[in-house]
């Protein structure tokens, strides 16, 4: 899928959300991006739909939201160790044995719970439900 057409339907379920927060209404995807997306809208966080950006990650890029093992919860994306032309956040050094891995996506407005960056990742081979 074109990351044209990704952009797109990731701000229509984001949309939704934000719909939906004001209504009461809720609606699940099978897509795990759109749950993100959506999610996101449903708690009003924003997302810059205009700008791809890039940066790398320690490990694979999973399928839903990254999880805060400190925490005990999941963040509002999938956390970055930082974002190009940025400094590395001080926890990636818990996890520089694992692969580094660039991923490209949307950046969402708040940050994870260590500071790093956080987005919804594009160019991932998923089926869109929507």
């Amino acid at each position: 899928m074109k990351t044209s057409d990704q952009i797109s339907f990731l701000e229509k379920a984001y949309r939704l959300g934000c719909k939906h927060a004001a209504n009461g209404n809720l609606r699940f995807f099978q897509t795990p991006r759109l749950q993100m997306a959506y999610d996101l809208g449903l708690e009003g966080v924003g997302v810059d739909f205009s700008k791809i950006v890039t940066g790398y990650r320690f490990g694979g890029v999973p399928e839903g939201c990254s999880y805060n093992y400190a925490d005990n919860c999941k963040e509002l994306g999938v956390s970055l160790a930082c974002l190009d032309g940025g400094k590395e956040v001080g926890s990636s050094m818990w996890f520089a044995d694992r692969e580094k891995v660039c991923v490209n996506g949307l950046l969402i407005d708040e940050t994870g719970s260590d500071g790093e960056p956080l987005i919804i990742p594009l160019d991932m081979d998923e089926q869109y439900d929507f």
